[in-house]
């Protein structure tokens, strides 16, 4: 008896700490209301995640439970394009050096490749990735990128093979597959949303199970955790979407989506530090998956998902 009146009171002033940490993380909090538009509606589509051609100015958005690919102008939001994917189930978009368009499909277990104007090259992965669903890269040296893709098969088990690196080499509209190994050991649940910073010298990746909601920060050399402020952040829902505002070669800031249809939120962390910032809320957007990030006309632009159906675009404010 006196042992559980022990373990009630603990517990409870274990929910009261957690309560006021909540609190203190949302104090400040910015809603951006001016949105410099919204995508016509797409009920039954499953909207998913957004990337970001710069020299078109256009972003292309996946649509998994409808199999196809959207591509909208990046000022105004008008459909300019939609590409059929049967039976792919395509999920997260990676732009690599504004030249190609990679695609994550989960029900073909592989990656698709595209170039600028949306014309198929080819695909990879095939025989190596079981469930991808989110992908991001950078440039290693000229014509050689090194590719992550999280593997969420088996949801909500612990597995450290959820981060499946690949080395491709592109010229000239053709690329090929130089090398593939698992990147680190940090033990993962349920991944999707994967964002690298090179410059920093990290790679972020957030895991959505339930029990074990965060953002794991690992070393882009080793993929160790190196055990960054942010992760010690308290996620009440889904860790999703994460996306990169850069100031400087190393400076700026992240901005990692806290998913929900009533109180659906985007936390700001220092770039460098991993330190909170702020919390942002985007008028009639909710249910947030993925996000991005484009620099135009000297203004940072945020990309959101709202409700699995549209894209709402909103300039950036200053943030210092």
């Amino acid at each position: 008896m006196i042992y559980s009146l022990k373990k009630t009171i603990n517990m409870f002033l274990l929910s009261i700490a957690m309560l006021l940490t909540y609190s203190c993380q949302y104090n400040d909090k910015m809603i951006l209301s001016d949105a410099l538009f919204y995508t016509d509606p797409m009920p039954n589509t499953g909207i998913d995640s957004i990337g970001f051609l710069m020299r078109k100015h256009v972003i292309v958005v996946t649509g998994k439970d409808a199999n196809q690919l959207y591509v909208y102008n990046a000022m105004n939001g008008e459909l300019k394009q939609t590409i059929e994917r049967p039976d792919a189930y395509p999920n997260g978009v990676n732009v690599i050096n504004d030249a190609l368009v990679l695609i994550t499909e989960r029900d073909t277990h592989q990656v698709s490749v595209f170039n600028t104007s949306m014309e198929f090259l080819g695909t990879f992965g095939t025989d190596i990735l079981r469930q991808p669903y989110g992908i991001t890269s950078y440039k290693k040296s000229d014509g050689v990128y090194k590719i992550f893709i999280t593997d969420s098969y088996e949801y909500d088990t612990p597995k450290n093979d959820r981060i499946v690196s690949f080395e491709l080499f592109y010229k000239e509209d053709s690329f090929s597959i130089i090398s593939f190994t698992t990147f680190g050991e940090e033990t993962l649940y349920q991944v999707e949303s994967i964002m690298v910073d090179p410059s920093n010298n990290t790679l972020l990746v957030a895991d959505e199970n339930k029990e074990h909601y965060k953002i794991a920060v690992l070393d882009l050399n080793s993929g160790e955790n190196i055990g960054a402020k942010l992760q010690d952040f308290i996620f009440i829902t889904d860790p999703e979407g994460i996306a990169l505002v850069k100031t400087s070669k190393t400076s700026g800031y992240w901005i990692a989506t806290e998913q929900s249809k009533t109180d659906n939120k985007f936390h700001l962390f220092d770039r460098e530090s991993f330190e909170y910032l702020n919390t942002l809320y985007l008028e009639g957007v909710s249910n947030t998956d993925g996000i991005t990030t484009a620099y135009m006309h000297g203004h940072w632009y945020l990309y959101a998902v709202d409700n699995d159906r549209r894209v709402a675009a909103f300039q950036l404010p200053e943030i210092n």
